[in-house]
């Protein structure tokens, strides 16, 4: 490529950045903050999917296994903690409401909670998922 391609791809990049972060501070973050709560909400929603997989294999497991089977509790509890999980990530989903005509402080501190509530729910999905994949190889 040549000198002065490289010197035009690097002015639109700049030019692409300055009305990105010109936007930013215009609303003060709050469509980056916004975009980073969803992120990781869909994030969380493939590790839901991956920890339901897990979780009806150990479903089977515990149908077939013995009644009085010690690992019968390990599972039980980790299937509990995954049925949390996903009630959480439910409730989440049904409470979030991304804020419309609110001062931008107010709407800023909404998604920073909202944010923080599904980071949460993140790591105990991972959590319950990580418990169950080990249980799977025991």
């Amino acid at each position: 490529m040549e000198s002065n391609s490289w010197i035009g791809l690097g002015a639109a990049f700049l030019c692409l950045a300055f009305v990105f972060i010109d936007q930013s501070s215009k609303d003060g973050g709050l469509e980056t903050l916004q975009t980073e709560t969803m992120r990781i909400h869909d994030e969380a929603m493939k590790d839901m999917a991956d920890m339901n997989r897990v979780g009806r294999a150990l479903k089977k497991e515990l149908g077939n296994l013995d009644s009085l089977a010690p690992r019968r509790d390990t599972i039980r509890q980790v299937l509990g903690q995954m049925k949390k999980a996903e009630e959480d990530m439910y409730n989440w989903m049904r409470n979030y409401a991304p804020p419309e005509n609110e001062p931008a402080e107010k709407a800023k501190r909404y998604l920073q909670d909202q944010k923080q509530k599904i980071e949460q729910n993140q790591r105990d999905m991972k959590a319950a998922l990580e418990a169950g994949q080990k249980l799977q190889q025991q």
